[in-house]
């Protein structure tokens, strides 16, 4: 027996909805416990006596404390990050939605007719969902066999072993478990959240499925140009064109400028790094740090007040890495810089709408939008009339 502790997942912000979901299983778990009056019969999910409000009345009932405890455990340490990601009313609807799904799939195979109560479906489907969106992210689990002890284990094999484990488990029929209603809920999820993802409804990252997917396309076509004769190592025009760059003179300033940059860097000297890269950008403008370092840097010129610079420094971020992780917030930044500090109204616009479109609900948000409406007013009083 194995349970999870923790993941490594960071939150952005507070899941609250998580919260208020897992305090309704355990408040209507005691209602229904110290008042026994038929609930099962009229709230679970009966194949036999099927009512429409039983796909959602039977996903806050359960059966006993370990029921409820196990359900809440998995809830809490998977639906906290799925919350953070797909914010507040989303999640909800995502929750309740992947219930209803496991609710079908159990009524449709279940051959005995025996009803169905607990929220292992709804459950299925944030697990699903995580899965898809932080499948590199590590678990914690504790284990329970001839002894005791802690582990780590990627949430894509820990989820998956839980998911091979229901299919057999339904192809038995040997346990009381619903197992079809977690193999529903879990495709639901992981399907679900996998469209919201590519189609850009999901905020995205570098470390989700479709990321991953991506990356080893782009292996895969690398190997196949190796295979059928591409050396890479050869002297191609690319090269060529560095070579002639290389005879520039202002060339090996700007090596020299990097070279100090990044040993800056390297000794967390951010200060003299944001003077040697404004120094370099000034001599070719084309040049761009590593994503952290360009992060950096851009963080430390806003720090310094030099509103303009970090924003051109946040702006090159953005255009280099697209996909970078929490673009949304440097979107935001942006959108801050150009209307608190620099008077640029059309661009700050443009930046708080992308930030507004990828951002939770949370106290960003209501920054972005209400910068955004100071924003609008500004651009509409300027034009004439």
């Amino acid at each position: 027996m194995f349970l999870p502790l923790r993941t490594d997942s960071p939150l952005r912000s507070t899941p609250y909805m998580n919260w208020l979901i897992i305090a309704a299983n355990v408040l209507v778990f005691f209602f229904t416990s110290t008042h026994p009056q038929g609930w099962d019969d009229a709230c679970a999910l009966s194949p036999r006596s099927l009512s429409l409000h039983q796909f959602l009345t039977y996903q806050f009932l359960h059966a006993g404390a370990m029921h409820v405890g196990g359900n809440m455990l998995f809830l809490y340490i998977f639906g906290n990050s799925v919350n953070d990601r797909m914010g507040h009313i989303g999640y909800l609807a995502f929750y309740l939605a992947g219930g209803v799904i496991a609710g079908i799939c159990y009524t449709l195979t279940e051959q005995s007719g025996a009803p169905m109560v607990g929220a292992s479906g709804a459950i299925a489907a944030v697990t699903g969902a995580y899965l898809i969106l932080f499948p590199q992210s590590m678990v914690t689990i504790l284990y329970f066999f001839f002894f005791i002890g802690k582990y780590e284990i990627q949430s894509l094999w820990f989820i998956a072993a839980f998911f091979v484990l229901d299919v057999f488990g339904g192809l038995s029929g040997n346990d009381n478990v619903a197992h079809m209603a977690h193999i529903g809920g879990t495709l639901f999820g992981s399907l679900t959240c996998f469209v919201l993802v590519v189609v850009h409804l999901l905020p995205r990252s570098q470390w989700d499925v479709w990321a991953l997917i991506q990356r080893w396309n782009k292996r895969r076509q690398y190997r196949d140009m190796v295979s059928r004769g591409y050396n890479p190592f050869d002297y191609t025009e690319a090269m060529k064109a560095n070579n002639r760059k290389a005879d520039d003179p202002n060339f090996t300033r700007v090596q020299e400028i990097r070279e100090r940059l990044n040993a800056a860097i390297g000794m967390r000297n951010l200060e003299a790094a944001a003077d040697l890269y404004v120094q370099m950008v000034q001599l070719d403008p084309t040049q761009v740090l590593s994503r952290q370092n360009q992060l950096d840097v851009g963080t430390q010129l806003h720090h310094a007040s030099r509103y303009a610079e970090a924003a051109e420094a946040y702006e090159k971020l953005l255009r280099s890495y697209p996909n970078t992780e929490r673009s949304e917030q440097v979107e935001l930044m942006v959108g801050l810089l150009y209307a608190r500090y620099l008077n640029q109204f059309d661009k700050a616009k443009q930046h708080l709408a992308k930030a507004i479109d990828r951002l939770h609900e949370g106290r960003e948000m209501e920054i972005a939008r209400e910068e955004m409406r100071i924003v609008e007013s500004h651009l509409t009083n300027a034009r004439p009339v």
